[in-house]
């Protein structure tokens, strides 16, 4: 009988060791948030006059603050797990998210968000391909944020719409065109 008890105390302090030792890597590496600038394309009319194109590029910051607005309207995920913060590093048509969750409204975790860009009129859609905290991937099944769509037009002067997008290395080139409505 005693050795069944040091057994299930040792399983039990094993299990403890197991998940606080999971916490601790899952735990966050930078703080993050949510808070964003709304973009003004105004500002980049100059430069466009100036160099005789319909083309505006956004840089990696504005777009940054583009997605964590449209991240921010959608944070929470299945109602178990809230985005509280993130940083969007941009690769051509991949895109990479580092973020802080919150699961169950108790504990903090760290992760990176993979997605893949496209240009769907009117739309940049931005769709979660994959998920990994630190170096450990996660599946699918157990977190999936539903694909962000950044509606660009609503940013263009009023006779201005977006034609179509390049996806840059560390940013977006908008080419424009005249919209007669």
């Amino acid at each position: 009988m005693g050795k069944l008890i040091r057994f299930l105390l040792m399983l039990a302090l094993a299990a403890a060791l197991l998940a606080g030792g999971l916490y601790l890597y899952a735990q966050p590496q930078q703080t993050l948030d949510l808070n964003y600038s709304d973009l003004s394309i105004k500002n980049k009319l100059a430069d466009m006059i100036a160099s005789r194109k319909l083309e505006v590029e956004l840089t990696e910051p504005e777009v940054n603050n583009l997605l964590k607005k449209a991240l921010a309207k959608q944070s929470s995920v299945r109602g178990e797990v809230e985005v509280t913060g993130a940083r969007f590093t941009l690769n051509g048509s991949e895109w990479i998210a580092d973020v802080n969750l919150l699961y169950q409204k108790r504990w903090q975790i760290g992760a990176e968000l993979m997605f893949a860009v496209s240009w769907q009129e009117p739309y940049v859609t931005v769709v979660h391909t994959g998920t990994r905290i630190r170096q450990a991937g996660i599946p699918s099944e157990w977190f999936r944020l539903k694909p962000l769509q950044v509606p660009l037009n609503d940013y263009m002067p009023k006779l201005a719409g977006v034609k179509s997008i390049d996806f840059l290395e560390h940013g977006v080139r908008l080419k424009l065109g005249i919209m007669l409505h």
